[in-house]
């Protein structure tokens, strides 16, 4: 059973953002009325071109307006989903997998601590004699 909670996250900018914003937004709206304007002009002359530049232009435009007059500036919400406490508990009390290796690594750096480890194996009975003089060996050749 999935169960999720569902926030609303809004954004509002202020100060400087939100200066910034509405100028952008003027921007628009003159950038936008000058392009809607050729676009009519061109379009006696240039049909398809002027009438793909008037739409991009009265779009622009009027996006402009809404953006530089509107109450919140490019204030916007968002939907989040969040998935509850329990469901997240559960996730890191999954057990990690059984790893088996037919070797033991040494995380010893220098030959003194590598045999002490070796010897700390063998006493705890987790190798047997011949694998401890094997090991052995093969540290003592390594110097």
């Amino acid at each position: 059973m999935k169960n999720r909670k569902r926030y609303t996250v809004q954004y509002k900018p202020t100060g400087t953002g939100n200066v910034m914003m509405r100028g952008i937004g003027v921007i628009h709206a003159v950038m936008g009325t000058i392009f809607f304007l050729a676009g009519l002009f061109a379009l006696p002359y240039m049909w398809l071109f002027g009438l793909i530049f008037a739409i991009v232009g009265g779009f622009f435009a009027v996006n402009g307006t809404l953006i530089a007059l509107g109450k919140s500036g490019l204030g916007r919400s968002y939907q989040v989903e969040t998935e509850t406490e329990e469901e997240i508990h559960q996730e890191f009390r999954k057990v990690p997998p059984v790893e088996t290796h037919d070797h033991i690594p040494s995380t010893a750096l220098d030959t003194k601590r590598r045999l002490e480890q070796l010897e700390s194996l063998r006493s705890a009975g987790l190798i047997d004699g011949r694998e401890y003089r094997e090991k052995r060996q093969e540290i003592l050749n390594g110097l």
